[in-house]
């Protein structure tokens, strides 16, 4: 820098300063708004109540026995959601369940774990999650949850070797 340099930074400073002054009240000039116009509220003019009766006393009745107590079961449990298929549709269902899984899992088999960073580890241990439901819900017979969690798997894992290649 030249001579002028203490000159200049003062210059600086100074504008500066300046500059966040005009900001400052530019944005308090911004927020600021006129105040809203009171709008009278409407009357509402209500008819006076009308008389009403007297209420009818129901007579009080005699010493009558309680009846006695009823003891109220549980009741059961909802049935499950399930549909309910032949034996030889479940068997189809069971096969094409476990290709799909087994397909996931060949996918995700093609992984080399030791290659994936922080954010790679955890979309594989979806991946893994999603078989692990999947096989539950192949046990249970939920075949549309089995066949949903096995094609998010595969999808993932097809997804995830894409990124490593």
């Amino acid at each position: 820098m030249a001579c002028g340099s203490a000159k200049e930074s003062s210059y600086v400073v100074a504008m500066r300063g300046l500059c966040s002054l005009f900001l400052v009240a530019m944005i308090a000039a911004g927020c600021a708004s006129p105040a809203p116009k009171a709008v009278p509220e409407p009357t509402v003019v209500l008819p006076p109540p009308s008389p009403r009766p007297p209420p009818k006393i129901a007579p009080s009745p005699r010493l009558s026995p309680k009846p006695p107590p009823v003891k109220e079961e549980p009741p059961a449990p909802p049935p499950l959601l399930s549909s309910q298929v032949g034996g030889e549709e479940e068997a189809k269902l069971r096969q094409q369940a476990e290709v799909r899984i087994q397909g996931a899992e060949s996918t995700a088999g093609r992984i080399d774990e030791r290659r994936l960073a922080t954010d790679q580890q955890e979309i594989f241990l979806t991946i893994r999650s999603f078989l692990s439901k999947a096989r539950e819900a192949l046990a249970i017979k939920d075949f549309s949850r089995a066949f949903t969690l096995a094609d998010k798997a595969r999808i993932l894992a097809e997804e995830l070797l894409t990124t490593l290649r």
